[in-house]
């Protein structure tokens, strides 16, 4: 209860599911007195009941329906009673499953959930105010946020409207690998408003019991003045050749913003190493055969652009480069042959001579008129 309270709004639930699985959650009530009392009993009990009826399912998501059914179950309380018109709560609960070593958390709130491994602590949740965030994001520093005047400010809570698990920014819903030989820590602002994580880890490495832990967490926050109810639940994880249960016990840390871990990734065939045969004759082949088709496409470009004209093997051939044809002599005249284009022909020096040229001309103006027709009519 702290030094301060005459009354304690805060609760804890630590209780096993199964052989191989732990429900813990740390709870504070918000609304002043018996409203965050009420409010966090109602998260209490609500949460581990959900979950016993409702066994069929994926972990994290059980957890979620859980607490929305406590959040409506407050709401609903609060909508009938007109003298707790403000009563809510903040909570961080977890299902710590030892069998897959997976920590299943659902978080609302100022409330915090730690991971304390090899001498050090991992802070897991997210705090919901403003001055959590800037203590995370390195604006602040943990003896800063410890005091500054709105250090209690929250952005979320439980129970103050209706809430359904696929709305958005209400829940904190995240996976985490459960380490072996870890301790995980929930808590609630009446330890880590007063008690710094260097205080909590030496507390943790101590080797005494959870109980002995616990009580010694609770001592340090009341010795610093105890202004708030203190709630603290420890889950120890000894992770043997035989792994038993995750053990747990009222306990308490919590510490500043630190690294968080990376949610846990579904297990995967471990990837060997596959001998490879190596391509590169084949690449070599297929160069050679590449240049040799290159090579044979710009002769034959070439060879119908710009071959020479080719010589007739025969005098009674002529050969016509534009059809890349040899016909004979007498159907088509030789280009040699042909009368130079600036030869005059001599003029007639008697009209006899004249007469015949005329006669000569008009008979071979009627074989070309002839030649005409025959083409148009073919």
């Amino acid at each position: 209860m702290g030094r301060q309270r005459t009354n304690n709004e805060d609760a804890y639930i630590a209780e096993s599911l199964n052989d191989t699985t732990i429900l813990a959650a740390a709870i504070d009530g918000v609304g002043g007195y018996e409203g965050g009392e009420v409010a966090a009993e109602i998260a209490r009990t609500e949460i581990p009941r959900f979950l016993r009826e409702f066994r069929n399912g994926e972990r994290l998501e059980l957890l979620k329906q859980a607490v929305v059914s406590a959040n409506n179950a407050i709401f609903e309380r609060r909508q009938s009673d007109a003298s707790r018109p403000n009563m809510s709560c903040v909570l961080t609960s977890a299902i710590v499953d030892a069998k897959r070593k997976v920590i299943s958390m659902v978080h609302v709130g100022d409330t915090r959930l730690y991971q304390f491994h090899h001498h050090q602590l991992l802070k897991l949740s997210h705090d919901h105010s403003l001055v959590g965030y800037r203590e995370e994001m390195g604006d602040l520093t943990e003896e800063q946020a410890m005091h500054h005047p709105q250090r209690n400010v929250i952005s979320r809570d439980v129970g103050s409207a209706h809430h359904e698990v696929a709305d958005h920014d209400f829940l904190e819903a995240v996976e985490f690998p459960l380490l072996p030989n870890s301790t995980l820590l929930f808590c609630s602002d009446g330890l880590t408003d007063l008690v710094t994580s260097r205080q909590i880890i030496s507390v943790l490495e101590q080797k005494i019991s959870i109980r002995q832990k616990t009580a010694e967490l609770i001592r340090l926050a009341n010795e610093a003045g105890g202004k708030d109810n203190i709630t603290v639940v420890l889950v120890e994880y000894v992770a043997p050749e035989a792994e038993p249960a995750p053990q747990s016990a009222p306990a308490a840390p919590s510490a500043p913003a630190a690294p968080k871990p990376a949610p846990v990734q579904p297990s995967a065939p471990i990837a060997r190493p596959v001998p490879q045969k190596s391509y590169r004759i084949w690449y070599l082949m297929g160069g050679i055969l590449l240049a040799l088709l290159l090579l044979a496409m710009g002769y034959l470009y070439y060879r119908h652009h710009y071959h020479e004209p080719v010589v007739p093997e025969s005098d009674m051939e002529y050969y016509d480069p534009s059809t890349e044809e040899f016909y004979p002599d007498t159907a088509m005249q030789r280009q040699d042959e042909m009368p130079a284009p600036d030869t005059v022909a001599p003029a007639p020096r008697t009209v006899e001579e004249l007469e015949r040229i005329i006669a000569q001309r008009d008979s071979e103006i009627l074989i070309l008129k002839s030649q005409l027709k025959a083409l148009e009519y073919k």
